[in-house]
């Protein structure tokens, strides 16, 4: 483990222990203001993902043997009614 990591560490722990060592309604506006800060904190914006989106790269990967089923009249028969 690196210096820097180790410093890292030792930053997180001692902040948990003093955090701990405060009372619960402490602790609740220490909770309060991380939120307010994170609010505040510029982020990309946040973009709608589709499901194609996620799963695109797989399109098409996997052969059911099927044919298109929008072609058979039978399986169309009574669709959008």
């Amino acid at each position: 483990m690196t210096q820097a990591a180790d410093q890292k560490l030792i930053q997180e722990n001692t902040l948990l222990d003093k955090f701990r060592n405060l009372t619960s309604e402490q602790q609740q506006t220490i909770l309060d203001f991380m939120e307010f800060m994170e609010s505040k904190n510029p982020k990309s914006p946040v973009r709608e993902v589709s499901a194609y989106d996620l799963a695109k790269e797989w399109a098409g990967s996997v052969e059911s043997g099927i044919g298109d089923l929008s072609t058979n009249k039978k399986y169309l028969q009574g669709f959008g009614k």
